[in-house]
């Protein structure tokens, strides 16, 4: 009888043991997954501020492409006052 217990306590013990590893290759891959999720965290962090750089670039260059517009504009009417000057002058 005792060396049945013996037995049993010894069977018990090696399932414990197996618990305990299982859960520490658990908490091994948890730990790996935590770690991938920050990373993605920061790359998001990292997209996120290249797409507002994006942004504020596009801004600007929609500035500058009004600017260019308006500066076509002028002279384009520049060019109608010079021409309507130099017909005036015409022989």
């Amino acid at each position: 009888m005792v060396t049945t217990i013996a037995t049993s306590i010894e069977e018990q013990s090696s399932a414990t043991n197996e618990i305990a590893n299982n859960v520490a290759q658990a908490s091994e891959g948890i730990n790996e997954v935590n770690e991938n999720v920050a990373q993605s965290n920061i790359s998001v962090g990292t997209i996120a501020e290249e797409i507002g750089e994006v942004n504020a670039a596009a801004l600007k260059i929609n500035e500058n492409s009004e600017m260019v517009s308006e500066s076509a504009d002028e002279l384009s009417g520049l060019s109608r006052q010079l021409t309507e000057m130099v017909e005036k002058f015409k022989i």
